[in-house]
């Protein structure tokens, strides 16, 4: 296959998106970093729109759950606002300009992907890892430095739940995996059986390691079943907290407050609520 890429770019040259309105927002953006733009925009720095970069895609994760386009077009905006900003703001630093981070990135992208641009085959997306892999020891060894492990490059900023998961996919496309769903249950059978044995020592450093154990065997079965955790809880937390908003709502209702309600007459209408809901108990009250 060595040859067809820039061929492919001819071919598709004609659907190739209209650059114009993103040149047309990179001039926007330097004109509020410039003395005649925005106080605020002119005192943001790298790290701190970096930040910003993650809430942005938080919020574009969200729209994508739900899955309405308009809304998703409107966070991805958002998110490119952001992205572009902070380009901006390395090029500001001495660092490179966009067109050659662009540029960096294609030859990247293109580089890792030799089953698609070069002579290599993969049939599954595994082999596609594989291949990826690959190409980064291939370009380390290049610059003279040691291969890359396989958890190096793991973003220490990454939440917690999402980083187990992203440890336990690597490992898990490298073979350090489970046989069977029954398998990681029993697992969580034992770090839970281990979790009560370290509440009776009431010693507070082996609980926190106890429950952290406990946690990521739950993470990775719903990774073995298919079930990304994150949305498994972030659904759990939604119910809940609809369900303890009617809560609060029946008992204003009856001129109460939460303070002044009793656990039973929570629990009684939690009950209730739950009941003509139809649906069953997260598990969390």
């Amino acid at each position: 296959m060595t040859g067809s890429f820039p061929n492919r770019l001819v071919r598709n040259a004609h659907r190739r998106p209209r650059i114009e309105p993103l040149q047309q927002l990179v001039e926007t953006l330097r004109f509020l970093r410039s003395d005649r733009g925005c106080p605020w925009d002119r005192a943001q720095t790298l790290a701190a729109m970096s930040a910003y970069l993650l809430d942005e895609a938080y919020e574009l994760q969200d729209a994508a759950r739900d899955g309405a386009a308009d809304a998703c077009a409107e966070e991805l905006g958002d998110v490119l606002f952001v992205l572009l900003s902070c380009a901006l703001m390395l090029q500001e630093r001495g660092g490179p300009d966009l067109a050659a981070i662009a540029q960096h990135t294609q030859e990247k992208i293109v580089r890792r992907h030799p089953h698609v641009f070069a002579d290599r085959e993969a049939t599954s997306p595994e082999e596609g890892a594989r291949h990826w892999r690959s190409m980064k020891e291939a370009e380390a060894a290049a610059r003279g430095e040691p291969a890359p492990r396989l958890l190096d490059s793991l973003p220490r900023s990454l939440p917690p739940m999402r980083r187990a998961l992203t440890v336990q996919q690597r490992v898990a496309s490298v073979g350090f995996e489970w046989e069977t769903a029954a398998q990681v249950q029993r697992k969580i059978e034992e770090e839970g059986q281990e979790l009560r044995e370290a509440l009776v020592s009431a010693a507070p450093a082996r609980i926190q390691d106890e429950l952290g154990d406990l946690l990521f065997s739950v993470i990775n079965l719903g990774r073995f079943l298919d079930v990304d955790p994150e949305a498994a809880l972030q659904s759990t937390v939604t119910k809940f907290v609809a369900r303890f908003s009617q809560v609060e709502d029946a008992l204003r209702a009856r001129g109460r407050t939460l303070e002044e309600a009793s656990l039973a007459e929570m629990d009684a209408l939690w009950e209730d609520i739950k009941s003509r809901e139809g649906t069953e108990d997260p598990g969390t009250a």
